[in-house]
């Protein structure tokens, strides 16, 4: 959704072909649009719930196991002022929302690094709720809750040894690279 070049959506997707080790990950370079009554024009901000749902509508008309969305727009959720993405817990569902990841955002000068940085701890932390982990009480497990950009950049692209238990039990083997050493 947006305008989100396929270039770090394909780096993106290679890295979460390694982070999950089991998994086949594929791009669909197809660009979707946010879906209507979603963008709300008092906040300039779109309803991420909606977003979330067209992401279900996406999963379930390709077949396939989770489907993650990037979205180069600003999100918000009811009582929440912004949202950096956001799944259904165990539904295989979920959206990262990059306008925030942006280091422009914040005023400050393009950094390739630190936004895919960003974008792939909030991609893991997403599928990681989409395959049914919560939030995590670990400083630096990538399930840690991130309430503002500087906590995102805090934690780490890794899951710790209790989150990355849960997710083998659900069937998604993580790579060792993304593994906290605990």
């Amino acid at each position: 959704m947006g305008d989100e070049p396929l270039a770090h959506v394909a780096w993106l997707a290679d890295r979460l072909a390694e982070a999950y080790a089991n998994a086949v990950v594929e791009v669909y370079s197809s660009v979707l649009s946010p879906p209507r009554g979603a963008y709300d024009p008092a906040r300039g901000q779109y309803l991420s719930e909606m977003v979330l749902d067209e992401a279900a509508r996406l999963r379930q008309s390709t077949g396939v196991d989770a489907a993650l969305v990037v979205a180069s727009i600003d999100a918000y959720s009811p009582g929440l002022n912004f949202v950096f993405g956001q799944a259904m817990v165990g539904g295989g569902v979920a959206v990262v929302y990059t306008r925030r990841l942006r280091p422009e955002f914040y005023g400050l000068g393009p950094d390739l690094a630190l936004y895919r940085e960003r974008l792939l701890k909030e991609a893991l932390h997403e599928l990681g709720h989409a395959f049914g982990l919560g939030h995590c009480a670990n400083p630096v497990c990538v399930m840690r809750f991130s309430n503002n950009i500087v906590e995102v950049d805090a934690k780490s692209m890794r899951y710790c040894r209790k989150c990355a238990a849960r997710l083998l039990e659900a069937g998604i083997v993580v790579a060792r690279k993304f593994l906290l050493t605990d």
